[in-house]
């Protein structure tokens, strides 16, 4: 999905997680492991700029030495999400973070992921995975090889992705034990499954959607380094 981050045009910008795909903005690249173990990655790690082996939790880096991060796919890792969010505050003046969703956990099911997330006003709220598996991979394999699928689940990124931009000390994570989806509440699935463009945003999402599939992953990745971008 196209990310709604704002990193500033000036200042340092660190990325953690950024494994394969870091984004063209970032100065610093922050990750716990190198080598070739992919099993969390989407492919081999990407190290084309200044690159430091750490633990996110314990940043090694001064207070306020970064005007923004970026940390995508990486909340849903972590042992601790309140003290990775404590250390982000110390470390950045703003930035970026990005999630599956609840519901896109439960389908996908990243045996890997720690943890289910939701944004709940502005507060990140996680609750801990359940070892249970019942789609497998069938997901993964209609995102991949389905356009039409495709197409339904590009269509509402408010569904299947939790985004949520901060600025100072307005970055709020919250471990919970259970879900705060409202699932059994009509109104709020409703709500929750309105669609949030009009017919002309839908039409471009479907052209899209059949572009996108025509190339397999590899391909896609060649295409957004050709372009700068960190998705396609």
């Amino acid at each position: 999905m196209k990310q709604k981050l704002n990193p500033p045009k000036t200042g340092l910008v660190l990325e953690i997680g950024s494994g394969d795909n870091p984004n063209p903005r970032s100065d610093v690249l922050v990750d716990r492991f190198l080598g070739s173990d992919n099993r969390e990655r989407g492919g081999d790690l990407v190290v084309d700029r200044p690159f430091v082996v750490a633990d996110a939790h314990h940043l090694p880096f001064r207070d306020g030495a970064f005007a923004y991060s970026i940390c995508s796919h990486i909340l849903e890792h972590m042992d601790d999400p309140e003290q990775f969010a404590r250390e982000l505050r110390r470390t950045c003046a703003a930035g970026y973070i990005q999630s599956p969703s609840e519901i896109a956990e439960r389908l996908f099911h990243w045996s890997f992921h720690r943890w289910y997330v939701n944004l709940v006003g502005d507060t990140l709220v996680l609750h801990p995975k359940e070892p249970a598996e019942p789609f497998g991979e069938l997901f993964d394999y209609l995102y991949e090889y389905n356009p039409a699928y495709y197409f339904f689940q590009r269509s509402m990124p408010h569904l299947f992705w939790v985004e949520r931009e901060w600025h100072g000390d307005d970055l709020k994570v919250e471990v919970r034990d259970e879900s705060p989806l409202p699932l059994r509440d009509p109104a709020a699935l409703r709500e929750m499954v309105r669609p949030r463009s009009g017919p002309l945003g839908l039409l471009a999402s479907f052209i899209f959607a059949l572009a996108a599939r025509m190339f397999r992953t590899d391909a896609r990745r060649l295409i957004r380094r050709l372009l700068g971008r960190s998705y396609v």
